[in-house]
């Protein structure tokens, strides 16, 4: 089930998020991304192996709001910048990503209530 939502973030300037659901890339992402992942997320376009819940849309989210502030080749610099900056100081490249902990955060938020569900606001 493919989805298309606007988005008040940046404030001013909606932005409509494209979700595509494809359950057989979930055997390929698993082979070629990070093991166990969910869903990846380029510029406004999420797609993921299956429907995403509140909190996890909200960490894909989050990527978007980071590649609207970025732009293209800022966000997949400094992306790879925060991956080696957590791998120089021993963290995982992935979870140690500022970029990825952001993200988690907002998951968390979400999980616990303090911030809103997207998908009920959407």
């Amino acid at each position: 089930m493919d989805e298309t939502l606007t988005v008040p973030e940046p404030p001013g300037r909606p932005v409509t998020v494209h979700l595509y659901v494809r359950p057989r890339l979930q055997s390929i992402g698993s082979r070629f991304l990070v093991g166990g992942w969910l869903a990846i997320t380029v510029d406004r376009w999420i797609v993921s192996w299956r429907r995403l819940d509140g909190p996890e849309l909200a960490h894909e989210l989050t990527h978007v709001r980071q590649w609207q502030q970025h732009g293209p080749i800022g966000y997949v610099v400094r992306y790879a910048w925060a991956s080696i900056t957590a791998l120089r100081h021993g963290q995982d490249w992935y979870r140690g990503n500022a970029f990825e902990v952001e993200a988690y955060a907002t998951e968390a938020a979400v999980r616990a209530g303090t911030a809103p569900d997207p998908r009920q606001v959407a």
